[in-house]
């Protein structure tokens, strides 16, 4: 079987052998010359941290095991298993391995993430998405494991298909169900965490995450702070030189008193 996974995790006591690939990779990639490299180009090359790293490797190196990944799908497997959860990039690499095997015999099975979990002590625990789930416990959600229906797999694809002709800048999962949107879309949600008086990019970004609940990675969310600042909604108060997280904003009517 072949596993879909957000993140790496380890083998289950009870797996003899399964292939690793991670959900994220697969977001609609294609073999030869791929426009979603340069989107990735452009994540890994944002001036987070100022990590000092050779930028070109690291994507060469990213970009190689995507394909490798595709080609492995596409080698129609028996079965595979997807990892799902309610991000994005989860609920996109489902409907993107629908159509990809949507005329194959390949056996898609799922296992959802649920919303809480009883933990020890009886505390109530909450996943984002399986990156946050501790690798050890992966083996315990198996119970939750169905099989997709032949109609399901159909309609999971037709859904794919209808969101690339729409070609939106951003998807997002919305009332269960992955629709196309506006680049603003979290937008009202960003500006909840501006600053009252002043405040680290970093300090925005953690708190959209965190508070606000947005499903998306750090990066997505700099950009968009990015955007605040070249329209004046943010103000640069100081800058350093250890990158793009580290400088110091404040809004603009903060600014102004």
């Amino acid at each position: 079987m072949i596993e879909v996974i957000n993140y790496s995790v380890r083998s289950f006591a009870n797996e003899q052998k399964y292939y690793q690939i991670r959900n994220h990779r697969l977001r609609a990639i294609c073999l030869g010359d791929c426009p979603r490299k340069e989107y990735i180009r452009s994540m890994f090359s944002f001036d987070r941290y100022d990590e000092q790293e050779d930028m070109e490797t690291s994507l060469d190196e990213f970009w190689i095991n995507c394909v490798k990944d595709l080609q492995k799908l596409k080698s129609n497997p028996s079965q595979i298993r997807v990892w799902l959860d309610d991000t994005p990039d989860a609920q996109c690499g489902l409907l993107f391995i629908a159509d990809l095997l949507k005329e194959s015999q390949t056996e898609i099975h799922i296992v959802e993430l649920p919303r809480r979990i009883t933990g020890e002590d009886n505390c109530i625990v909450e996943y984002r998405g399986w990156g946050e789930v501790e690798p050890q416990l992966y083996g315990t959600f198996l119970y939750r494991e169905k099989v997709l229906t032949g109609k399901e797999v159909t309609d999971l694809a037709n859904r794919w298909q209808l969101l690339k002709s729409e070609n939106s800048l951003l998807r997002v999962v919305e009332n269960g169900s992955v629709i196309n949107a506006d680049i603003s879309y979290y937008d009202n949600l960003i500006r909840k965490e501006f600053p009252k008086d002043t405040c680290k990019i970093a300090h925005i970004i953690g708190s959209a995450l965190g508070k606000q609940g947005i499903l998306t990675g750090d990066v997505f969310i700099a950009k968009r702070i990015q955007h605040f600042i070249d329209n004046g909604e943010l103000v640069v108060l100081g800058k350093t030189d250890d990158g793009f997280y580290s400088t110091v904003v404040a809004t603009q009517n903060e600014y102004l008193a």
